[in-house]
């Protein structure tokens, strides 16, 4: 599939569902499915040469000395490394079944602390509550996204750790 690199900034936004467009200076002669990649830059706590979703270009418009892109949202993926690299092979691209930076996200964790506030049997060792004693339609998901942060933060530019530090998987990633 093909890619784009755009600023940290720009992809950001359209991660999280605040925008559907952007501008950069590439200029590609082309419309339907890509991928959207962070570009090589060195900002604390940004990601830096990942690619983390799929867009359909809808229009591409030129600006001054640059182009905006609208675009449609399609899918989050599982971050995948773009040094060097223009395309991605589709074996490659795992598409998220959530938008971890969506509201999605939000909709499951709530649904994990409401089973942890509810919950009332047996704790583990550390005062957890043992998998077993999960759902699965409540444990599998937040095991997904635990995986996803886990990979998203090796690309993250994070000099003193800060930004690992911050993530905090709830179940043991293998």
């Amino acid at each position: 599939m093909r890619l784009l690199k755009i600023s940290s900034q720009s992809l950001l936004p359209i991660l999280i569902g605040q925008q559907q467009q952007f501008k950069t200076h590439n200029n590609i002669d082309y419309r339907g499915e890509l991928i959207l990649a962070a570009d090589h830059q060195q900002q604390l706590n940004l990601p830096n040469e990942v690619a983390l979703a799929i867009v359909k270009l809808i229009d591409v418009r030129p600006i001054v000395d640059q182009f905006e892109y609208k675009i449609e949202f399609v899918s989050l993926i599982h971050p995948i490394s773009t040094t060097q690299t223009t395309a991605i092979d589709d074996q490659r691209i795992h598409r998220e079944p959530y938008n971890w930076f969506g509201p999605q996200a939000l909709v499951i964790e709530k649904k994990m602390q409401d089973f942890i506030n509810s919950y009332d049997g047996p704790l583990s060792e550390n005062g957890g509550i043992p998998r077993a004693f999960i759902p699965d339609n409540i444990a599998e998901p937040i095991i997904l996204s635990d995986k996803y942060w886990h990979d998203y933060a090796t690309f993250v530019y994070d000099p003193d750790g800060s930004f690992a530090q911050q993530i905090q998987p709830i179940f043991k990633i293998e």
